[in-house]
């Protein structure tokens, strides 16, 4: 207890130097925290992997106040907080949660306020690769916490500066491929992948796989995932309620639905992504000669498609490709700055307006701050590629125009931009004088203040749009409380998983959300105690939202 205690106090005297967004609370009572607790995000892994795309600080669990220092607060705002542990047990009475309750204790005592900030997405993480205490040892233990940089005015010069010269890239790319498109390019060869079995025989495999209770009349969509050998690397169910056992439909899709190859273009092999439906129940005989699982399209990466013309064809009962290749073709395969290191979903915006076309009447709402830089020039390039057919309303917010964090009041804080057009230059003129005027500062930002302000610049019945950062919960969504707007979010930034605030979020107000590869509609008709599977993960509906109970 002594050691615990000099170790709060250290941390507590460094805390001078870790000014930021965290205030001092009151810290939480042991009934609080325990409730805290229980509503963690929780899965299990062989051996913890930090995200890739965040800049993470490893706390080990005897850490002091110098290493608390070293998190340099002031410069930076906590994003993420993961508390790793291992599984094994030496002494089978061992309580784990107790001793997860005092680290997380102790570490709230060196950073106080850090329970309060509701924007921090916390995670357990139970590591299970390891059976004894020489096999744990190099395990890592403790906290692992992801920082983000504050946006300052400086940052946000240099990325208006970076957009600025890839949209100027853009521009001649497009321009030369203008140039090139009455050619039709030279023909190459095309063969969608290869399964390695027959439709028939991938259904019968699939009935035998799937032993749960099943009920009449439904129509599971699916998703997979498949790299450039023809291996599988996840399988999606589409969200659905009446599905019983989502995670075990998916593992038999994965052990039904096997191709032999990449899909074959131009003598080389790529992965790709193919849609299709299983017909519940699964029976021996095939209804009104309908087979119970069925693959409907195939998809290719974006690179690939601006490299090839890839076109899908039937003839018949047989379905085919074509391609063809042309120098704009090979000009648009890289479209990227080499100075900017793209997260993987830096085209989700494009994606999800591709797949929705009938949006085109709603208002577009986007946060400009540093954070959002790669969305921000992926929603132009989309605009610059699609000409707008009817004017649309977009707003551009930047968190209160560079004022101070402590200024910042919910529902008062402003920097919003709105243009009502159809010309691409105006709203980029619009985007950038936003950028100019601030660069957010802390996290979060005032996303629920913009989507009202939206809504008054438009009719009640019309929908709203909401780009926004997964990792970063607004601060302000009680101001939606009264709210009868729809919204759409598209979520920039879901690598890991979906941030279980925007769930509950979303689950609360009737809204959709739309990540670059699933649509998630209806969560509001979920109750609590279910259980659901999104994009590979599972997880469980509490009181007072979601929270993530198995991760793939």
């Amino acid at each position: 207890m002594l050691a615990v205690f000099l170790r709060a106090l250290l941390g507590s005297l460094f805390f001078v130097f870790l000014s930021g967004p965290i205030q001092a609370q009151t810290p939480l009572s042991e009934a609080d925290l325990s409730a805290f607790y229980d509503q963690l995000n929780a899965y299990r892994t062989e051996r913890y992997q930090p995200l890739p795309d965040l800049e993470a600080i490893r706390l080990p669990s005897t850490f002091s106040g110098a290493d608390l220092q070293a998190l340099h607060l002031r410069e930076r705002h906590i994003v993420r907080v993961d508390l790793v542990y291992t599984a094994f047990r030496l002494n089978p009475t061992f309580d784990q949660r107790q001793l997860n309750l005092s680290r997380i204790r102790n570490l709230a005592a060196g950073l106080p306020g850090l329970l309060q900030d509701e924007s921090i997405t916390w995670t357990l993480v139970e590591q299970t690769g390891c059976n004894s205490p020489a096999e744990c040892q190099p395990f890592f233990h403790g906290f692992v916490v992801y920082v983000a940089r504050h946006a300052t005015a400086a940052t946000s010069r240099a990325d208006l500066d970076s957009l600025t010269r890839k949209l100027r890239l853009l521009d001649k790319k497009l321009a030369k491929k203008k140039a090139a498109r009455k050619k039709q390019g030279k023909k190459v060869a095309c063969n969608l992948p290869f399964t390695q079995a027959s439709t028939r025989q991938m259904a019968r495999h699939l009935r035998r796989a799937y032993r749960c209770p099943q009920r009449i009349g439904q129509i599971i969509r699916f998703e997979m995932s498949v790299d450039e050998h023809g291996k599988t690397r996840q399988v999606r169910v589409q969200p659905n309620s009446k599905l019983t056992c989502p995670a075990e439909l998916e593992e038999a899709i994965r052990q039904s639905v096997l191709f032999a190859s990449g899909f074959y273009i131009h003598r080389r092999q790529f992965p790709f992504e193919v849609k299709g439906a299983v017909r519940l129940p699964l029976g021996p005989f095939q209804l009104l000669g309908r087979p119970d699982l069925a693959i409907t399209d195939f998809s290719l990466s974006d690179s690939v498609a601006r490299l090839y013309r890839v076109f899908l064809k039937k003839k018949g009962k047989r379905d085919y490709c074509e391609a063809r290749i042309t120098p704009a073709g090979e000009l648009l395969a890289d479209t990227t700055s080499p100075e900017l290191v793209l997260p993987p979903d830096a085209n989700v915006v494009a994606r999800v307006m591709q797949r929705h076309p009938e949006w085109s009447k709603e208002v577009v709402v986007t946060d400009v701050t540093g954070s959002m830089f790669p969305y921000t020039y992926d929603l132009l390039a989309w605009l610059q590629l699609s000409a707008l057919e009817d004017k649309k309303t977009f707003v551009f917010f930047n968190d209160g125009d560079d004022q101070p964090d402590k200024t910042k009041h919910i529902g008062k804080t402003g920097g919003f931009y709105s243009v009502k057009t159809d010309s691409y230059e105006a709203i980029k003129n619009k985007l950038v004088e936003a950028m100019k005027a601030g660069g957010g500062g802390d996290a979060p930002e005032n996303d629920a203040e913009a989507l009202l302000h939206a809504q008054q610049l438009t009719s009640d019945s019309t929908d709203l749009i909401l780009i926004a950062d997964n990792h970063t919960f607004p601060r302000d969504t009680r101001l939606l409380k009264n709210t009868t707007a729809h919204v759409r979010i598209i979520l920039c930034g879901v690598h890991d998983y979906i941030n279980p605030r925007y769930l509950a979020l979303a689950r609360k107000h009737g809204f959709s959300l739309h990540t670059i590869e699933s649509d998630l509609l209806d969560l509001s008709k979920l109750l609590e105690g279910e259980t659901i599977t999104i994009q590979g993960q599972l997880y469980q509906i509490t009181r007072d939202g979601f929270k993530l109970v198995r991760k793939t």
